[in-house]
């Protein structure tokens, strides 16, 4: 039974580099280059490479008994490992180590590698850049001083409604379009003028369209709003027939 054991672990680590591009003083080198010390981090790490936990469990050891093999040259005795406990763990280590070295075998050669490989990592998501002092939205707001967060609130809430729009500034208004401009905000100090186009939805609540500092309107329809109970359910209904003009 002893040789059998023996038998079995040569062949696993003869087969190694074949069945995993790695031969076994490389599989050391990489674990070593981890930095990782306890048993189930480095077990977790190889799992991670591919390897079953039976053959990640076996190469662990290995790693362990400062990369000699576990039966080779004793006489089919499994050698005394250097493993060294955790120091806040050291009572649950032991008794670990005590039940697998009494009870695991070396793997026999198999294939190690599961059905599986490495997915390559997600494509680094470009952060948000953060708001540009002079940005020309935030010129046309903040001529609307006092009701400036009202204004803010409306393109969120614009936004929301119809979630592909893209927000510009042109001339006095901030456009919205998704892809076609479909309604434009006027921030005045005293009211808000939300333009658009509403058709029927829009025929007990917005008022003919009129002039925003000496500027033609750009739809023929629009919203004053002076209060944030302006921007309700109600709103986004508007806005999403706006948009599907």
């Amino acid at each position: 039974m002893s040789t059998d054991l023996a038998e079995k672990e040569r062949e696993f680590i003869a087969a190694l580099a074949e069945d995993t591009g790695r031969d076994l003083p490389g599989w050391m080198a990489a674990i070593g280059e981890t930095g990782l010390t306890q048993r189930n981090d480095i077990i977790d790490w190889l799992r991670h490479q591919g390897f079953q936990f039976q053959w990640a469990s076996w190469l662990e050891r290995i790693h362990h008994n400062d990369g000699q093999l576990i039966y080779a040259d004793t006489g089919g005795q499994m050698r005394t490992t250097n493993r060294q406990p955790s120091p806040r763990n050291a009572v649950r280590d032991a008794a670990r180590d005590a039940r697998s070295d009494a009870t695991e075998e070396p793997p026999a050669r198999a294939r190690p590698f599961r059905d599986w490989k490495p997915q390559p990592p997600p494509p680094p998501v470009a952060p948000t850049p953060p708001p540009v002092i002079g940005d020309p939205i935030q010129n046309l707001l903040s001529d609307a001083k006092g009701l400036r967060p009202l204004a803010e609130h409306v393109l969120r809430e614009v936004g929301r409604a119809v979630p592909a729009t893209e927000f510009a500034a042109t001339a006095t208004f901030v456009m919205m379009s998704a892809p076609t401009p479909f309604a434009a905000l006027h921030a005045g100090p005293k009211k808000l003028r939300l333009y658009a186009n509403f058709g029927p939805a829009g025929v007990n609540r917005s008022i003919p369209a009129e002039p925003a500092n000496k500027s033609a309107p750009p739809f023929r329809e629009m919203l004053v709003l002076d209060d944030v109970r302006n921007v309700d359910e109600d709103f986004q209904r508007l806005i999403r027939a706006a948009a599907a003009r």
